[in-house]
């Protein structure tokens, strides 16, 4: 669930899906389960307008609330279709579309149901929750064959990868100006990964992979962390202790100038023991960095193996060692895989077309005869509007 418009893969997907659906004439106002993210501003900014409560009691409370604030807000627009991302949203819009007798609903999945494991009752709600959907999405073509199953209906279930903005790939001078503002020599090798420091995210296994690989890679070498510790810094910072690699390391946390930070690095990784579809990864990708990620979920769609980057198991530190030291010693096959990975995401996984397959989808689900679309997507929730 995304409580609030944090960073995170879904929530920075939407910062850029709504601006450009509302510069295609809908109107658009996002609901989310709770406010005051850091996100909210970027899409104050594009006169998009963000609703829903503020976090004032204890999380259960709070969702009560919550479901209260978007009865009522379904109740006073009167949307046509209703937009549901993330599990928790999902619940919670769902259940309220029903109260409020709202029939047009659309459901996103954005990642790989493995949440439902520790959670059986979780999976049984929204199988049935799913038989009134008008349709659900997947990003990715693993996260579609999982809604399939559960659904049972491939008509309702369609697939929309997410889309970025690819940007110029850094100069040779901000590469420089980057690295001396990092403190990395100028000669250095640097890897760099770009993932919220969740467990799932696998930085223990690309520290283990790198600490046993540590005095054959190119030296001196680097690694470039970037992203929100949930949880697992602590224990990350002791593994690279333990493992003699912790001054190689830089641990940037959350960034906001995160194309600039990759003009630095000469590989990106992604190693991920789940994966719905990744912008990390196409986003560095565009910025022409040869990746090598894990063959999980969406990763599969990003990177055909061998020619726009490398796939390796998950969960397998030897694999993922052998795969960094192969790419490491060649420059060769890094600025070809770097060029074919840069080709594939702006061919593939454009913002443009993208946003071309939501307003495809909203106005023909949702348009009535000679009127407005409008939606409430809770992905927190959003609504959207034709212009007229």
């Amino acid at each position: 669930m995304t409580k609030k418009m944090v960073t995170g893969g879904a929530e920075r997907h939407l910062t850029q899906l709504l601006p450009a659906l509302k510069a295609r004439g809908f109107d658009i106002e996002l609901f989310v389960l709770e406010r005051d993210g850091e996100l909210e501003t970027e899409l104050t900014r594009a006169d998009v307008t963000v609703s829903g409560p503020v976090r004032r009691c204890g999380r259960i409370m709070h969702v009560l609330v919550a479901a209260v604030a978007l009865y009522r807000r379904i109740r006073d627009t009167r949307p046509d279709i209703l937009h549901f991302f993330l599990p928790e949203p999902y619940l919670v819009g769902a259940v309220v579309a029903m109260a409020a007798r709202h029939r047009t609903c659309i459901m996103s999945r954005r990642s790989l149901a493995h949440y439902q494991r520790n959670h059986p009752w979780l999976g049984r709600t929204e199988r049935m929750l799913h038989r009134r959907m008008t349709a659900l999405l997947g990003n990715s073509q693993a996260v579609v064959e999982e809604l399939v199953a559960e659904a049972g209906d491939r008509k309702r279930i369609g697939l929309i990868h997410n889309g970025v903005t690819v940007s110029p790939v850094g100069s040779d001078d901000i590469r420089r100006e980057q690295r001396l503002a990092f403190g990395i020599p100028s000669n250095a090798f640097v890897m760099t990964i770009v993932a919220n420091l969740f467990y799932y995210k696998g930085h223990s296994d690309l520290l283990d992979a790198l600490g046993s690989v540590a005095q054959l890679l190119p030296q001196p070498w680097r690694l470039v962390v970037i992203g929100r510790d949930e949880g697992e810094g602590p224990r990350l910072r002791s593994q690279a202790e333990r493992l003699g690699i912790a001054d190689r390391i830089l641990w940037l946390g959350e960034r906001r100038d995160v194309d600039l930070i990759l003009s630095v690095a000469d590989m990106g990784l992604l190693v991920s023991h789940q994966e719905g579809f990744s912008n990390a990864l196409i986003e560095a990708m565009g910025q022409g960095l040869p990746m090598i990620a894990t063959a999980v979920g969406g990763n599969f769609d990003a990177i055909v193996d061998g020619q726009s980057g490398r796939l390796v198991p998950p969960s397998d530190p030897a694999s993922l060692g052998a795969a960094i030291l192969e790419l490491a010693a060649n420059r060769s096959k890094r600025r070809a895989m770097g060029l074919a990975g840069r080709e594939r995401a702006v061919t593939m996984f454009s913002q443009d077309a993208c946003v071309s397959r939501y307003d495809r989808l909203y106005s023909g689900i949702g348009a009535p005869a000679g009127g407005a679309v409008q939606s409430i997507i809770d992905g927190s929730d959003l609504s959207l509007k034709n212009s007229d």
